[in-house]
This record gives C-alpha cells, structure tokens and sequence, in this order.
C-alpha cells in the first residue's frame, strides 16, 4: 500500500523543538513554527541520510503545520523504527499488473492472448514468454504483445530483457500506461546493483553480495521457503515457477523500487525487501519476507480487496492488534467513523492519519475474525469461493458492528 503506513505512527514531543522547512535549514534560523513539549505528532518518513531528521505533521494552536524535526526532539520513534522496518506495500502486483490488466482485453481476443494472461496473472512469466516470442516473430511490431513481453520478462527477473522490449513497445505505442511501466524498468535497471543469485525449492533469492554475506544469504533463501511453505498451505496458492526474492541495503532498495520512506518490503511480481541497518537478517526481516509472501500468494490466486490482502497480510506475519488499538477502533465504529470493509476502497493511501490507522486495524481485527469463524470450512475454500467469501465480509461487518 504506497503511502499509507507513512502516516500511522503518531509520538509526542519529547521538548520545545523548531519545525523547520527542511532537514537543510537546521543550519540557518529558518523555522515553520514552534512545537511545544508535549505535542502529538505524526511522522510522515525518516530522511534516510544518517541526520536523524524526520518530516512530521501537527495541529498547533488550531493550525496544522507540516515540516522538519530533529529526531531526538521525539519522544518516541522506536515504534515508528519497528513498523518501517516491517512494512510493506499493499500494491498487490503494482505496475506491471496495471499493463496486464489494460491489455487483457486486447489480449483475450486471441486463444494464444488468453492464455499468456492467465499465465502472468497466475505467476508463470517465464510460461509466458515462451508463448509470446514465438508470435513476436510472426507480429513484431504488435504493441500489446511487447508489453506482455515486457512484464513477462520483469517478472522473470530479467531487467535487460525487460528494457529490449520496453523500446519495441515505446516505439509503436504511446499508451501511458506502458510508458509508466518502463519508466520502473529503466530506473530499477540503472540502480540495482544486487547480482548474486541463490536458488530454493520455492524462491529465487537476488541480493547484494556487498551487502548481504554469502552465508546469510542462504539461511534467508531456507527462511522464505519455510515462509512460503506455511502460507501457501495457508491460503493455497500454487508456485509453478520460484518467486523472486530481491534483499539490498535501504539505500538500494529505495533507489530501485522508489517506494517511500517507511517501507520495509513491497511486491510488484516479486517481493523486494530492505536490509535493516546493523541487522542485515532478524525477526524484522523475517516477518517483512512473511507479509510480503501473502501478498504474492493471494496475488497468484486471484484479485481480492485491500481489506483482505492488508488483514492477511499483518495476521499471518504476526501481527496483533493491540488493546489500545482495538478500543480505538471499537470508539470509531460506535461513532459511525468507519466504512463496511467492501467500502473501503483499494487505494489507502489517499486517505487521511487517521481513516489510514483505523483502515489497517480494521483489516487486522476483519482478518482475525474471518480465521476465527472459518478455520473449519477453510481459508482455501473461501479465497476460491467469491459468493461465501462476500458473505463472510457481511458477516464479518455485523460481527465487527459495522
């Protein structure tokens, strides 16, 4: 979900501390205003250059005012520190299943068009384009086909392959949407430095060797296997090609996939995740390879809502839903404050600090009760069912008083 957790994480003023422009203006007199000791902030991102500033958001005095704090002026940032650590998108598939998404149905007027759709939204690129080069050489110059291609190989993980059919595409096409899916590739190939490779049953770790030691490297690859392994037998997806796993250090990451901030892991066909500073491998890393994971199975089963994705995605990394939480949710649904889950839209991150924190404890509290009342009948058998799953949501509304 780009965007959203950024705005979650509210901690107070330790001290009186300047609001500042930027991070820069720390050196001058410069100041957008005055934050008392005491006042609660929300921390919008950490700047990721080492100076411990952090862009944060306020009402002082009626007024709201956004700017730049020293972090040592916060009371607090180790909750916001945690979360980032572990965060992840809930993009879903990101880009590149917008492109398949706008040309399935140019795609599907063809029986070979059908098939490599399905193929890629069911997470078989490397099936794909062996289907789509073939045809290539009878219509080289077919825009959908190029575009297909492109995704095809991206999700195979092979950049350079990806941006040969970029360019064909660009070439003959000036749909938007394909420009903005190159523009990821072109940037990802430019910045990614992550060369090296290890195989598992089920994942195919990418990472940097500079970054990350050898040895390392492998425990992980065992850790997603074991990870994927649980889930899938969870939820029931299906893994007829290795998922791709890329690890780099934050600064890598955030160069090569352009997520903000706060985020600790994101998937986009493959699942991408930071290194945490000083702990290249820990419980952190692992619950973010969890989260992501659920992601990419629900993902290789079918399109769901954000609700489900995002609640799943917290429950089976495990994540709880604190007391605290919980009565502020319960507060806001007496209140009328929050919407049906089938309400809630797929794009969080439009949303305002605080309908963006209730969205997330709704889905985690949603997810709880729907693994509570249907552990029996099964998570498989429900994520395959869309009828009995759009009973369970209204039934889960009710349960939730919504």
């Amino acid at each position: 979900m780009i965007g959203a957790v950024g705005l979650l994480f509210a901690v107070t003023m330790a001290r009186d501390a300047a609001l500042r422009p930027s991070c820069e203006a720390a050196s001058d007199q410069t100041v957008v205003g005055t934050l008392p000791a005491g006042t609660e902030v929300e921390i919008r991102f950490a700047v990721a250059d080492g100076s411990n500033c952090y862009k944060v958001a306020a009402n002082v005095d009626g007024k709201a005012i956004l700017g730049y704090v020293d972090g040592s002026a916060l009371a607090n940032t180790q909750s916001f520190e945690e979360k980032r650590r572990g965060g992840a998108s809930l993009d879903g598939v990101g880009q590149s299943r917008v492109v398949v998404q706008g040309l399935a149905g140019v795609a599907r007027e063809s029986v070979h068009g059908s098939r490599i759709v399905d193929l890629l939204n069911s997470h078989q690129p490397a099936k794909a384009l062996e289907q789509i080069e073939p045809l290539l050489k009878n219509d080289p110059r077919n825009p959908s086909l190029l575009a297909l291609a492109s995704v095809a190989a991206y999700q195979s993980d092979d950049l350079r392959r990806a941006q040969g059919y970029c360019r064909d595409a660009l070439a003959v096409s000036e749909d938007n949407r394909i420009a903005g899916f190159c523009r990821t590739v072109e940037r990802e190939s430019k910045a990614d430095k992550s060369g090296e490779k290890l195989y598992g049953m089920r994942v195919a770790l990418r990472y940097e060797g500079e970054a990350l030691p050898a040895d390392v490297a492998r425990t992980m690859v065992a850790i997603v296997d074991q990870e994927f392994i649980r889930i899938s037998g969870q939820l029931g997806c299906a893994a007829e090609e290795r998922i791709t796993v890329i690890v780099q250090s934050r600064d890598a990451y955030l160069k090569t996939t352009n997520a903000a901030e706060w985020s600790g892991g994101l998937y986009d066909g493959r699942i991408h995740v930071a290194l945490s500073a000083g702990q290249p491998f820990g419980p952190d890393t692992r619950r973010t390879f969890a989260h992501e994971t659920v992601h990419a199975c629900l993902a290789n089963i079918g399109g769901f809502p954000a609700w489900l994705h995002e609640g799943l995605a917290q429950k089976l990394s495990g994540a709880v839903l604190s007391a605290v939480a919980r009565e502020e949710l319960t507060a806001a649904i007496r209140r009328g404050a929050v919407p049906k889950l089938e309400n809630l839209g797929q794009n969080w991150s439009r949303m305002s600090a605080q309908n963006a924190r209730l969205a997330y404890n709704l889905a985690l509290a949603a997810a709880d009760t729907l693994v509570d009342n249907y552990a029996a009948y099964g998570l498989q058998n429900l994520l395959r069912n869309p009828e009995m799953l759009q009973q369970a949501t209204a039934q889960i509304d009710k349960a939730l008083g919504l």
